[in-house]
């Protein structure tokens, strides 16, 4: 496992091109190009703050509902939109895998690596937010490429896990997809915690096993001056973030075992 990860080392520049001919394809016929990456985001911000915000009249005290949105669905859609391009990766590459031999793991690390640079100008366009609503920086903002770092652990290794999956297995695929929509409104995109809490404090200890619990704390104890004092009284916030960079190095790990055990069929199933 540990020969895995290094071999990212290795052929970093063959991630970092592959990475680079992914956005290239994706974004060549388009005429916003590499502009969805942010259009796509901000609508789905849009169409929750409609529904939420101005239908169901949810309501996030001290921030804009807006601002709340975008740290929570610019992250999501790195992840979710990077962990379902992985699922056919392997499938869809099964010429060159057949033909030349190079570290399999590559591949869906390559996916995630583009998405990952189609997620940065989102950040930019949050703090341009922030600095059109007059929401006050603090020096969290630092902690910005740690969060992002912990997150694409998580990703890199849900990647490996699903596009390993998907080739013995090609019920994965819609698997994958059910359980990107659950997740999505079993995180605190769109309310907070302390409605989690309203309910029931047993609840809300089960609730922050998810890691975008964490994650999305982390993301608006950044962007977000004082959001951690809006936090529901009972929420251990050293622990959530101890057990939210658990998870990510731990998901990590596991991927590159998943798709290690599977990586030697490869060959004959695709």
């Amino acid at each position: 496992m540990f020969r895995q990860i290094q071999a990212l080392f290795r052929y970093r520049l063959l991630i970092w091109d592959l990475a680079i001919k992914d956005i290239k394809i994706k974004y060549r016929n388009p005429i916003l190009g590499s502009l969805w990456s942010i259009f796509i985001p901000l609508t789905m911000v849009f169409i929750f703050k409609f529904i939420f915000s101005d239908i169901m009249k949810a309501k996030i005290e001290d921030y804009p509902f807006f601002i709340y949105l975008m740290t929570a669905v610019f992250p999501w859609t790195y992840f979710a939109t990077s962990v379902s391009a992985s699922l056919e990766s392997i499938v869809s590459n099964r010429e060159l895998i057949k033909k030349t031999f190079f570290p399999r793991q590559i591949i869906p690390v390559s996916v995630v690596l583009a998405n990952l640079i189609n997620f940065l100008p989102s950040l930019i366009v949050i703090l341009l937010c922030l600095v059109f609503f007059r929401i006050q920086f603090t020096f969290f903002l630092f902690l910005v490429p740690v969060i992002l770092l912990l997150q694409t652990l998580l990703t890199i290794g849900c990647a490996l896990i699903v596009s390993s999956l998907q080739v013995v297995l090609r019920d994965v695929k819609y698997i994958v997809e059910l359980t990107l929509m659950v997740l999505l409104y079993l995180s605190p995109g769109f309310y907070s915690l302390t409605l989690i809490a309203n309910v029931s404090q047993r609840l809300l200890k089960i609730y922050v096993y998810n890691p975008f619990v964490g994650l999305f704390v982390l993301y608006r104890i950044a962007f977000l001056k004082g959001y951690a004092k809006t936090l529901p009284p009972g929420m251990d916030i050293p622990d959530l973030i101890t057990w939210t960079v658990v998870v990510c190095f731990a998901i990590f790990f596991i991927g590159f075992w998943v798709f290690k055990r599977y990586e030697g069929r490869f060959s004959d199933l695709i």
